[in-house]
């Protein structure tokens, strides 16, 4: 596997934080710099640093859970509402013509944050998929965090 050098991206992340990123997000006052984009009463919605695509958010209850069998009628309500939102502003902001809604539940499904349960909500274009990812093992963003932060905040403030 070839790597690419982005050092740009580590003012993105404290990697020296082991704490739970759902957590340090639901409970914080900083959303510009968690990139959360929209918080709902059981739920929030974040920029997924590490992206599949332009277009990867993330969601998740502000209750530390990894099981989605123990969330409640309410809080799978609310995510779900929060997907559909984020697919409107997808569609509306970045012309996404499909998507990918999924979620890894336990560490052997793939789950990187295993013990707090989160939505993967991926827009997808025809051809999205380029050369990088196919050939390379890599994914390249074309927007930065910031950027996408700001186009995706004023649809989720105006919903």
């Amino acid at each position: 596997m070839k790597y690419l050098y982005a050092p740009w991206r580590d003012s993105y992340f404290d990697v020296k934080d082991k704490t739970c990123i759902f957590c340090r997000a639901a409970k914080g006052k900083k959303d510009a710099e968690r990139f959360v984009l929209y918080r709902g009463k059981l739920a929030f919605a974040m920029l997924n640093l590490f992206p599949y695509t332009n277009a990867h958010v993330l969601i998740a209850p502000y209750r530390h859970e990894g099981d989605l069998r123990k969330l409640s009628c309410e809080e799978i309500g609310e995510i779900m509402e929060l997907v559909k939102k984020t697919m409107c502003a997808f569609s509306k902001e970045f012309g996404c013509k499909g998507f990918n809604i999924g979620v890894n539940q336990g560490s052997v499904a793939g789950a990187g944050f295993a013990s707090h349960i989160h939505f993967h909500v991926v827009g997808r274009w025809t051809g999205d998929t380029n050369f990088m990812t196919v050939v390379s093992d890599a994914r390249v963003s074309p927007s930065s965090p910031v950027e996408l932060y700001r186009k995706l905040k004023k649809y989720f403030n105006s919903v």
